[in-house]
């Protein structure tokens, strides 16, 4: 029952608690040919696995409630099942003594499962893919009045497959250079969509090859016996191009762990005052400072390298955001590059040219020194 439990687990993810058609409560089950095949669909995402079967005495399809289903075979857990789709649209599913006999729908009620529309075909390994979902499903905005947000722009732009997301405050772009696609084409797929075959993956094995199709309207993954398809968001994405600063006056190298665990004990106090952060950098040493009226004053210094730039530039920027960010990245070391205190910033790993974060400076006229009482 465990391949049973774990295929209602992915499945289930498209299937919405929060439907006004209540058939989509349930889960398409076909048994053909010694294979199992289940199907979830919401409208918006569609998942379907499949799970080989043995002893098979009946062939058919039936829809079941998902929650009920998932329950008991949970209450089942490592029992060998015998499954029947009986007459009446019943299942019955025994373990040992135990006995279910579950009412179910026919599945002339059910919407047709979308099929793949033509559109660019392109595969991935499952270690890549992991990485672009990775560096940029972070920074997708759950603002519903900007539904052009709430996803990951998927776009193939002169060689490059780029991911990007932004939530307004910060922009993250990762890209892998691809061979022999026929065209360009972008698309805006939904965090949701993103999310699922990101969590999917990450138990699979990282050689494994993805198949992705996108469309004008779609978007679908397969990798071995399962499938999810997607719609994509209509809108204009907005230009990254613009965003990424063409050229900044100073950069810096700052090792990751420091400045994870000096952001870390600034949020301490930061979280009172908006999440704002004071970054003081000068040739040598960054300087990272908090303070909340309510609570009291953080600082921290670290040792930093300048590769360029000269003179002392402070900044503002909401530290939920730069820890975002270093958690994302790997490596030891980090690539700060900026302009002034109220230029986009760029931070980025060293020696890493497929990713960079942009994240936007707060505007605060707080650098006033504390005057001695």
């Amino acid at each position: 029952s465990s391949d049973l439990q774990s295929c209602i687990s992915v499945v289930e993810k498209a299937i919405s608690q929060r439907t006004s058609l209540q058939v989509l409560e349930n889960l398409y089950i076909e048994v053909k040919n010694n294979k199992l095949t289940m199907r979830g669909n919401d409208l918006e995402i569609g998942i379907q696995n499949v799970i080989p079967v043995s002893d098979v005495q009946t062939e058919g399809s039936i829809l079941v409630k998902s929650k009920t289903l998932s329950s008991i075979t949970s209450k089942l857990s490592n029992q060998s099942l015998d499954v029947e789709v009986g007459e009446n649209n019943k299942m019955v599913i025994r373990a040992g003594k135990v006995a279910f006999d579950i009412l179910c729908l026919s599945v002339d009620e059910y919407p047709a499962f979308p099929s793949i529309e033509t559109g660019v075909g392109f595969k991935l390994k499952v270690s890549e893919l992991k990485e672009l979902i990775k560096h940029t499903i972070f920074a997708v905005s759950f603002d519903e009045t900007k539904q052009f947000l709430n996803g990951v722009l998927v776009k193939h732009d002169n060689g490059l497959l780029n991911f990007v997301s932004t939530d307004g405050y910060r922009l993250s772009i990762k890209n892998k250079s691809m061979e022999n696609l026929e065209r360009d084409f972008s698309a805006i797929v939904p965090y949701k969509a993103m999310n699922e075959i990101g969590k999917i993956i990450q138990q699979m094995d990282a050689s494994q090859e993805v198949s992705l199709n996108v469309s004008d309207s779609q978007v679908a993954f397969s990798v071995g016996d399962l499938f999810l398809i997607s719609r994509v968001i209509k809108g204009q994405f907005p230009d990254y191009n613009q965003v990424l600063p063409k050229e900044t006056t100073s950069e810096f190298n700052i090792p990751r762990r420091f400045l994870f665990d000096a952001s870390e004990r600034a949020s301490i106090i930061a979280t009172a005052s908006n999440n704002v952060v004071r970054l003081v950098f000068n040739d040598g040493s960054l300087s990272i400072n908090a303070n909340a009226a309510s609570l009291g004053d953080f600082k921290e210094d670290i040792d930093i390298t300048r590769v360029r730039g000269e003179g002392e530039i402070k900044v503002a920027f909401n530290v939920r955001l730069i820890l975002d960010v270093i958690k994302t990245v790997d490596g030891d070391d980090l690539v700060i590059k900026l302009n002034n205190g109220l230029s986009p910033c760029v931070i980025k790993a060293v020696n890493d040219e497929t990713y960079n974060y942009v994240v936007m400076p707060i505007r605060t006229n707080e650098y006033q020194e504390k005057k001695e009482v």
